[in-house]
């Protein structure tokens, strides 16, 4: 199982972010993986998450949204993470508007560990204690300390 940490550099986090639209949220997000030097092509990421945000909607529900994209434009999977000041419209099935955006993105071939990050990050959201933790944490700081809690610990059989 993909550990948080192991995706997520903790410069890719902000919160209180002001967002007019969900497209000016997924630019966000994509501006913080291509600063974190992760990709050389922004608008072509920008464009990828764009183009898979058009085919479903990507809110899970509880005030969470976990868009994400496979493209050429990453060699590496990662992951971005917005609290939002004004929660914003990503379809989730609940109808509750997202504070709490993760971006995630890997190359064409990274299927498997795609679905497994996924999967990960939604079991970690739907923890009512978890959620309400990163939706009041005071700075990105605490943001990603409560995120990398949720990591099993290493294994002593590595």
């Amino acid at each position: 199982m993909p550990s948080l940490r192991s995706v997520l550099d903790p410069g890719c986090v902000a919160v209180n972010v002001a967002a007019v639209d969900k497209q000016a949220a997924l630019a966000t997000l994509v501006d913080m993986i291509a600063a974190s030097g992760t990709t050389r092509d922004g608008a072509g990421l920008l464009q990828a998450v764009l183009d898979r945000e058009a085919l479903a909607p990507t809110g899970i529900g509880s005030e969470c949204a976990i868009p994400h994209a496979q493209t050429d434009s990453v060699a590496e999977t990662r992951m971005a993470a917005l609290r939002l000041a004004t929660p914003l419209d990503f379809g989730a099935p609940d109808g509750s508007p997202a504070r709490l955006v993760f971006l995630i993105v890997g190359p064409k071939d990274s299927a498997a560990q795609h679905l497994r990050l996924l999967s990960r990050l939604a079991r970690v959201l739907s923890d009512d204690d978890i959620r309400s933790r990163l939706l009041d944490v005071p700075d990105s700081g605490a943001f990603v300390e409560t995120l990398f809690s949720t990591d099993p610990p290493p294994s002593a059989c590595a």
